[in-house]
């Protein structure tokens, strides 16, 4: 039986298909290990076959030897039933640090120019997100930082200075774009890849500049 994936629509970009395990790297859920093709996407997800096949795809965990661990714990459980979840908890994880949230101020330069750069984290598997700072942004993916395959990066650039809200012509094209409707309409661009993000920011006239 198939496995859905998180999302409805991924972009080419997010996407690697074509990979090739020979074995020892990948499992099914149930504990049967995998050998073939299979792809992999950026929100840390992995399935078998080349691409993806709504009718055969099957969600992949990593690989780890459950009968010889079973042999090996006085645990009093089945840890072959038990181990899908501790192992993503423990794989994972113990990886990644905490994140530690930061709202930016505009730069002068970023006045200058118009607009700044906002950097977020969010966790893959509960959409929470994360606006960190720029230096803790970098750090993703590095021993200090938070864990890449965990945590998804992004930017959104962010317009602050010019007229609240757009000026339209008597043609109703737009002659001058206004903070709010820019801001709006990247967040719209950018919630097609993170959906979460429009219930995250609601003051698109945030850092706007007087």
């Amino acid at each position: 039986m198939a496995d859905k994936r998180r999302r409805i629509y991924y972009t080419k970009g997010q996407i690697t298909n074509g990979l090739i395990t020979n074995g020892s790297e990948w499992m099914f859920t149930d504990n049967v290990e995998y050998i073939g093709q299979y792809h992999t996407y950026t929100t840390g997800e992995v399935f078998s076959e080349a691409s993806f096949v709504n009718t055969k795809s099957r969600i992949l965990i990593p690989f780890v030897d459950v009968k010889k661990l079973n042999q090996q714990t006085d645990v009093g459980f089945d840890l072959a039933k038990n181990f899908e979840y501790d192992n993503i908890k423990t794989l994972t994880v113990k990886k990644s640090s905490t994140p530690n949230p930061s709202q930016l101020t505009p730069t002068n330069a970023d006045i200058k120019r118009g607009w700044m750069i906002r950097y977020f984290a969010q966790k893959v598997n509960d959409d929470s997100f994360f606006e960190l700072s720029k230096e803790d942004f970098g750090k993703i993916g590095t021993t200090d930082g938070l864990d890449k395959i965990l945590w998804q990066q992004f930017t959104l650039r962010w317009k602050i200075t010019g007229p609240p809200v757009d000026i339209i012509n008597t043609d109703g094209s737009i002659r001058e774009n206004g903070i709010e409707n820019t801001n709006m309409r990247m967040v719209q661009i950018t919630s097609n890849d993170y959906p979460s993000l429009k219930t995250h920011i609601i003051d698109y006239r945030e850092f706007a500049q007087p």
